[in-house]
């Protein structure tokens, strides 16, 4: 809810900023340093190891869900049938 992410530290939850007050809905990721999140009017993030940093979808319909088979070929989905994929 509002941008929240949490991350696990080994011992407690902990708040990492995420740049957005958007609603996220999904996240994926294929290593530590290689996350994705996905969420409301288009919203997707990508976390380095480090920080979360906003990356353009093109699109404003809620995005739902976030997958991928490696770090250079993820999908995200969303309403009326939208259909994102990265690959760089």
């Amino acid at each position: 809810s509002a941008g929240t992410i949490l991350r696990w530290n080994g011992t407690a939850w902990v708040r990492v900023p995420s740049g957005t007050t958007t609603d996220l809905h999904a996240v994926w990721g294929s290593s530590a340093n290689d996350v994705w999140a996905v969420g409301s009017n288009g919203t997707i993030l990508r976390w380095n190891g480090t920080a979360w940093a906003s990356v353009s979808s093109g699109t404003s319909s809620h995005l739902f869900g976030v997958w991928g088979s490696s770090a250079k070929d993820v999908w995200a989905v969303g309403n009326g049938g939208v259909i994102l994929r990265y690959r760089p």
